[in-house]
């Protein structure tokens, strides 16, 4: 059996998500098997996922997805690099035959072009020279890359993971044939009211999952829920019912409580951390709300996502990087069981009884029982040891949009 890895947040699975695994399919043979290797509670951006990740788990299995597995928190909180690294290492040790992503660019091979030039032994020099002239870093990025003929046209955070994936293959020396799903619609932070908020672009999945973000927790709209597809959106207003849903706004004081208790010493010990950084961070840490703290940190060389992930690891206590040596598993179909055979027999051993492994599982138990405080409405706490991966019979079809 052919397998698809695709590495992902689905911070909400939307339409847009759902058109990925039908070309995933398509491309690698209707037979194949998709594996979703998924941001937990906490994601890329520093953020609390809206939803939590066993309810974001269950929707991608109902839309067609038949293993989800959790990316790892040290991973998820990462750089774009460390993300794709982190990924890639783990769909490796799985086996997977072919990775997909999407991508905003409609030429792949400006991708791999830019992959190889980032890690071309010139590159490090033009970077350096063009931050010395005063250029932001994402500037001084592509003007290295254009030195070395590359880079053109690739400024959308879609393409930038895209080119951390190629070279985290590259520098692994493998060979993965990679499927790559061209974006549709809505840019990765425009919002929906841009948009036009029309029901026929939410149907096809134009909207970001970011614009959808907003329109639930900023407006209090419900336009995402035209925008998830059928099969998954009785999950997400279930939760929604129960929680209220997460964000980390909701524990804003208690950030900022953190990052104003915690010295320069020990914000330094986090991973991505730089000296200007954390000095901006803890001179703006004095103002009242995340928002002003972000504005005022953020630079030409510090991104708001870089920004807000070394608070949250603040916050979190979490000062190690580099995945763990175990793979957790969140929900899985028929299809999904076999492979969880297969992938006993791998390299990384594969949890699916939480609470045969406490000592294990210590970290990842505190962190989702501080995840339940970014909710509306927080529930008990001590629920991770106790949840079992989400089975879901059969094989799900592709739901209609």
């Amino acid at each position: 059996m052919r397998t698809v890895g695709i590495i992902c947040e689905y911070n909400p699975f939307h339409n847009g998500h759902l058109r990925q695994l039908r070309l995933a399919r398509k491309l690698a043979g209707e037979d194949c098997a998709l594996i979703c290797l998924m941001s937990g509670n906490y994601v890329q951006r520093g953020e609390a996922a809206v939803f939590s990740k066993r309810v974001r788990a269950e929707a991608a299995v109902r839309c067609g997805a038949d293993l989800v597995l959790e990316l790892p928190l040290t991973v998820a909180l990462s750089s774009a690099e460390g993300f794709a690294s982190g990924g890639v290492r783990i769909l490796s040790a799985l086996g997977c035959d072919f990775l997909c992503y999407g991508i905003e660019s409609d030429d792949h091979n400006k991708i791999m072009t830019t992959a190889k030039a980032n890690l071309d032994p010139a590159f490090d020099s033009l970077l350096r020279a063009a931050l010395e002239s005063g250029c932001s870093y994402p500037a001084a990025r592509q003007r290295a890359l254009e030195a070395l003929g590359a880079g053109e046209g690739l400024s959308s955070p879609n393409d930038i993971l895209a080119v951390e994936y190629c070279k985290a293959l590259i520098r692994r020396e493998m060979q993965l044939p990679l499927l790559a799903v061209q974006r549709q619609g809505a840019g990765h932070n425009q919002p929906a009211d841009r948009l036009g908020s029309s029901l026929a672009q939410a149907k096809a999945g134009s909207f970001s999952a970011s614009a959808l973000r907003s329109d639930y927790f900023e407006t209090g709209g419900a336009l995402w829920k035209t925008a998830v597809p059928h099969a998954a959106l009785p999950l997400f207003e279930a939760e929604l019912a129960e929680t209220g849903g997460a964000s980390l706004l909701l524990l804003e004081r208690s950030l900022i409580a953190s990052l104003r208790k915690s010295g320069l010493a020990e914000l330094l010990s986090f991973p991505d951390a730089a000296p200007d950084l954390v000095n901006r961070l803890k001179r703006s840490s004095s103002l009242p709300s995340l928002e002003e703290i972000l504005t005022e940190t953020a630079s030409k060389q510090y991104t708001r996502s870089r920004a807000r992930r070394l608070i949250l690891r603040c916050f979190l206590g979490l000062s190690h990087a580099g995945p763990p040596d175990y793979l957790r598993i969140l929900a899985f179909n028929d299809t999904g069981r076999e492979l969880l055979r297969r992938a006993q027999e791998g390299a990384l051993p594969v949890i699916t009884k939480p609470a045969a492994h406490k000592a294990l599982l210590a970290e990842e138990a505190l962190l989702t029982n501080l995840y339940s405080l970014f909710a509306k409405r927080p529930l008990p706490a001590a629920r991770e040891l106790t949840a079992s991966p989400k089975y879901v019979p059969g094989r799900h079809e592709m739901p209609a949009q």
